[in-house]
């Protein structure tokens, strides 16, 4: 049976945690608009326009990995980056570029070169001068195999870099690549001070050294990490807070009760089943935003009996992504079957599956299995992640298949994975502008993210006509068919795309909600 198709990083998540998922993006061509909504409650009227200065502490969700952009796979690091380090190009809150340390970029017809303007009188905290030569030694650093950084993928089409004056920085790429400016608004275009990288060596990334609003103090692993004003900041009158202290809060039942009783002002998660209780307090303010990013299901094509595109679909039939929603994340998830979101602009709502117990038992059949089938499911072992497994274990069950769940941290899940050795895990990424860079690597033949080896020469051949093309409405309609085929293949099934929930009080101003779920505070004031 045909589907019905009517032509929605950075860290990877080993399993669909559900409480990670939401604390676990002018130039010179049309970008990708982000859709943002922010939810306050109403305030009760203690807080007014809050001066420059104060200190704002910020609870999230786990400890930060490592303080080097160059060094990162982890969301929770790059809640942190963006008031350190400044990042070539910026984003506004509805995913639009924004000049950062570039002032401007122009890009040749053929898609290969990229010549960017540099802001000039900008230095490195460490008072080393920011220019095309800082940006050039970064770069090469993350493409020198000896250095084995996690971004070079990010810069694999790089052929060569010149620097025709100080501040002028040419981009010569090997193939057209039109994601490269959604790119360096990451990790990668967040520029370290190479001086102080040689100077600290390993221990860089202890003692971080960027152009950002804030400068590093200390890091006091698992307890806080402190950031003070930069006084010598490019941007006129920022930043407003002259400190911020981010408090790691494992324990996620007590995150709420932090910023409740004073111990912290703004949370990067909660809880989905807080959420009401937000709602109801006046003193606090929720922001809830869709993010670039997704959950998803992957099955390992190499194992039957998803090597069985019949058993595959049937799966897919029997997900409740409604039920998911309401149960899981009381509302604020976004039911969704592909690797775009609504967030961002590839993005096609008529791209669906239907849940349908019907047709998932006419699915069985064609495979042979006409009583169903079981197998095993990788799932983490924290409450809320059990939660989710379990509720995937009952739909699946109502059709006649038996789900088992394996339940083991994240590092055994992930040495399972990579050996081969499993069936079905879950997961999610937590997305970035660019939907090459939601896609790309989770599905192209042999990529680096694509563990279910999923392999096919026309989705191939889509994925790169999409890099190539400098129309986001081409790109779209090839993001559509690539979609449309996945819903027919099913290496993978999709769930939706998870929300972006942040929580702060009343005395918190300024602060946006942003849908790659990162925090960038140089706005942002406290009432004192």
């Amino acid at each position: 049976m045909k589907l019905k198709t009517n032509i929605r990083k950075r860290l990877l998540f080993p399993t669909l945690t559900a409480s990670i998922l939401v604390g676990i993006l002018s130039g010179c061509m049309n970008t990708p608009a982000a859709s943002t909504s922010t939810q306050s409650t109403p305030t009760a009227g203690q807080a007014t326009t809050a001066a420059s200065g104060g200190k704002l502490r910020v609870g999230i969700i786990t400890d930060f990995g490592t303080l080097d952009p160059a060094k990162s796979t982890r969301l929770i690091d790059e809640e942190l980056y963006n008031n350190i380090y400044d990042p070539m190009v910026k984003l506004t809150p509805d995913g639009k570029f924004l000049p950062g340390l570039a002032t401007k970029w122009t890009i040749s017809e053929d898609g290969k070169t990229y010549t960017f303007e540099l802001r000039k009188e900008v230095k490195f905290h460490d008072g080393t001068d920011f220019n095309a030569q800082a940006v050039m030694d970064n770069w090469n650093w993350i493409i020198d195999p000896a250095n084995a950084s996690p971004r070079k993928s990010d810069l694999v089409l790089v052929e060569s870099m010149t620097a025709p004056d100080p501040y002028t920085l040419v981009v010569q790429l090997k193939t057209p690549f039109i994601p490269f400016i959604a790119t360096i608004t990451g990790r990668t275009g967040l520029i370290s001070s190479m001086t102080a990288k040689k100077k600290a060596g390993d221990q860089y990334e202890m003692a971080p050294v960027g152009t950002g609003p804030f400068q590093f103090v200390e890091w006091n692993k698992n307890d806080h990490l402190t950031i003070k004003k930069n006084p010598n900041y490019w941007e006129k009158d920022q930043p407003k807070l002259d400190e911020v202290e981010f408090k790691p809060i494992i324990n996620q039942s007590q995150k709420l009760n932090a910023l409740i009783s004073g111990q912290v002002d703004l949370v990067d998660s909660i809880p989905f089943q807080d959420i009401p209780k937000v709602e109801n307090t006046k003193s606090l303010k929720l922001g809830v935003a869709t993010s670039f990013g997704y959950s998803r299901l992957t099955l390992n094509l190499q194992k039957a009996p998803f090597n069985n595109i019949n058993n595959r679909r049937a799966i897919n039939f029997a997900i409740n992504r409604d039920e998911i929603n309401q149960i899981i994340y009381f509302g604020k998830f976004v039911p969704g079957f592909s690797f775009f979101s609504p967030a961002g602009f590839a993005n096609d709502p008529s791209i669906k599956v239907p849940y349908s117990v019907e047709l998932a038992k006419e699915e069985l059949k064609k495979a042979g299995n006409p009583d169903g089938f079981s197998f095993s499911f990788l799932s983490a072992n924290d409450p809320q992640s059990m939660q989710l497994a379990q509720l995937f274990q009952s739909q699946l069950a109502k059709v006649g298949i038996t789900m088992k769940i394996e339940a083991l941290d994240s590092a055994a899940i992930t040495q399972k994975r990579n050996s081969g050795d499993w069936e079905v895990t879950g997961g999610g990424w937590s997305g970035m502008i660019d939907p090459d860079q939601n896609s790309y690597a989770f599905i192209v033949t042999n990529a680096p993210f694509n563990y279910g080896k999923y392999s096919n020469t026309e989705v191939d051949k889509l994925m790169q006509e999409a890099r190539e093309s400098s129309s986001n409405d081409v790109r779209k309609k090839i993001y559509s068919q690539v979609s449309a085929i996945l819903i027919e293949e099913v290496p993978g099934i999709f769930t939706g795309y998870q929300p972006v929930v942040d929580v702060w009080t009343d005395k918190v101003q300024g602060f946006d909600v942003y849908p790659d779920q990162l925090l960038r505070l140089y706005k942002t004031t406290i009432s004192k």
